[in-house]
């Protein structure tokens, strides 16, 4: 890449322009519009961007406004939350991920928030889709992120007394694997 006077352009301008054209190729436009007024960051660095979705960072005190926002039949419609989960990123927090799809235009978009180690904690999305309720009780047990104002917290999984063990965070510690895979599923000789 090279600058008007045919000189090269510094890595941050190239940087910038890979972001751009990326964008341009996307429904960034549109999702920008429908979350005006609503802070929310297009991830742009190819080792994070998806091949199918947008995906957009939203401060979790924001989250649910942009998802509502994003629902909306008179804005981007994404009608279906597909799927509701989590990425544990051990001392940079929790990431809580949420991948919409808009039936009517075939958009796909994922909308991130990143939640402290310290406060693991966002407003439920249940009041935009009823579907997320068991995908937050699922992130809730598994993750240990508590989602605010949702109808029926107990655990889906595990037993009701397991409310400090949270199997999918990368702290919790492997248990030991009693039974070797393949072990004992195979036919004994002479028994076919």
């Amino acid at each position: 890449m090279t600058t008007e006077d045919g000189a090269a352009a510094p890595d941050g301008a190239s940087v910038a322009d890979a972001a751009r054209d990326y964008l341009a190729g996307t429904i960034w436009a549109q999702v920008d519009e429908a979350l005006s007024g609503i802070t929310a960051t297009p991830v742009t660095d190819e080792a994070e961007r998806s091949v199918i979705d947008l995906i957009v960072r939203v401060p979790p005190r924001e989250v649910v406004a942009a998802l509502r926002a994003l629902r909306n039949p008179e804005g981007m419609n994404f009608d279906y939350l597909r799927s509701l989960t989590a990425v544990d990123l051990e001392e940079e927090g929790v990431d809580v991920v949420y991948h919409l799809y808009s039936v009517e235009t075939k958009h796909n978009v994922t909308i991130k928030s990143r939640l402290p180690v310290d406060r693991l904690v966002v407003d439920s999305a249940t009041a935009v889709w009823r579907a997320a309720n068991w995908y937050e009780r699922e992130v809730g047990e598994m993750f240990g992120v508590r989602f605010d104002g949702h109808p029926d917290p107990r655990n889906l999984l595990l037993p009701e007394e397991m409310t400090d063990f949270f199997p999918l965070r990368k702290s919790h510690p492997l248990a030991e694997i009693e039974v070797l895979q393949g072990e004992g599923i195979a036919y004994e000789e002479g028994e076919l």
